[in-house]
């Protein structure tokens, strides 16, 4: 194993065969100070690091290079950068924790939306029962309108239940299954798998979403992730047409197209849709790379033309060898499958290997 130890001195100054590296940092003004060595370092090494998304990594190393520029390696400099270094590092988690509590919020919204309607409904049901009982009409028809009463706001409490259901797996922005429904498909999926029918997953990410966002503003990168999600859907419906064609009736590609979370798409796949995880990324990558957007400012007139976005999805699929739980394995996979092609240059897909 390498020996990772940085000896600095004004002597000598080794580090893992890069004899040359503490020099540099001499020249550029870094303190001998361990802790400033061991930042550098490990700003230096961020490419490794596969939990971070190559935005992340690109702002933390800004950190570093503003740092250098300016020469300044004081103790509140290096609060600094280590403050900003967490903050980036925990954005995404704040942002889904933000859209979580945003779901949360809505469903609530619609919940009490709901219960006021049956409460009108309810005060009909009274309003209606007292007046069947007063009318002095023979009893058989009492029953009869009480009956029908009753069954309408049966009726509508149902179609609430389902409704209910609906709100719970849907993402409100792009109308696709969210988290929750995700999860709900990959457990459905690696229990059919079991059963020795073909699972994968393909997980998509829009690049450099977080540059759309600051140039444009949210409400264009609304306007994104829905033309994603719309992309995500036709696509799936094409490949479900393209099957039922085939003969056999019932079959489809996908189990879900689900938003993950922030500008992250989901594909589980089973049966002969997983036989063509690749083929449906790649339909996808292609069909929004082919998607111009037109700009425009707040009294809609056009401000600039032909923007265009594009995807990286990352495939793997689950093989009969795959060790459990599948379910995480299969997606660490994906996941890294899809750092590959961010990591390559993006607007790619990328198959995960070894999946079997």
């Amino acid at each position: 194993m390498a020996d990772n130890t940085c000896n600095c001195s004004h002597r000598q100054c080794t580090f893992s065969g890069e004899e040359r590296l503490c020099e540099i940092l001499d020249r550029a003004g870094v303190p001998h100070d361990s802790k400033w060595r061991t930042l550098v370092f490990y700003m230096r090494g961020l490419g490794e690091f596969s939990t971070l998304n190559d935005d992340q990594k690109a702002r933390i190393q800004q950190l570093l290079v503003d740092v250098l520029h300016r020469r300044d390696f004081s103790e509140q400099s290096y609060h600094d950068i280590l403050r900003a270094d967490r903050d980036i590092r925990v954005e995404p988690y704040e942002c889904r924790m933000r859209e979580a509590l945003q779901e949360a919020e809505r469903l609530a919204r619609e919940f009490r939306a709901m219960l006021h309607q049956r409460r009108g409904d309810m005060d009909k049901l009274e309003q209606e029962s007292v007046r069947a009982v007063e009318s002095g009409l023979d009893p058989a028809e009492v029953v009869r309108l009480l009956r029908a009463t009753f069954s309408e706001v049966r009726e509508q409490m149902d179609n609430d239940a389902i409704r209910v259901g609906e709100l719970t797996v849907t993402d409100p922005l792009t109308g696709l299954g969210n988290r929750r429904a995700f999860d709900m498909a990959l457990a459905a999926g690696e229990a059919a798998w079991k059963g020795g029918t073909g699972l994968a997953l393909v997980l998509f990410d829009v690049d450099r979403f977080k540059r759309i966002n600051d140039q444009h503003g949210h409400r264009i990168g609304d306007q994104v992730l829905r033309t994603v999600a719309e992309v995500l859907r036709r696509k799936v419906d094409d490949c479900n047409r393209n099957l039922d064609d085939g003969g056999e009736g019932g079959r489809e590609c996908a189990s879900v197209v689900a938003r993950y979370g922030g500008e992250e798409f989901a594909l589980v796949l089973t049966g002969e849709g997983a036989q063509q995880a690749a083929e449906i990324a790649e339909s996808v990558r292609a069909g929004l790379e082919g998607v111009s957007f037109a700009i425009r400012d707040g009294q809609g007139q056009v401000v600039e033309h032909g923007v265009r976005v594009t995807l990286s999805a990352g495939v793997a699929h689950a093989g009969p060898n795959m060790a459990e739980p599948l379910a995480d394995n299969l997606f660490d996979l994906a996941d890294k499958a899809l750092y590959e092609a961010k990591r390559e240059g993006r607007n790619r897909v990328r198959v995960a290997i070894g999946a079997n």
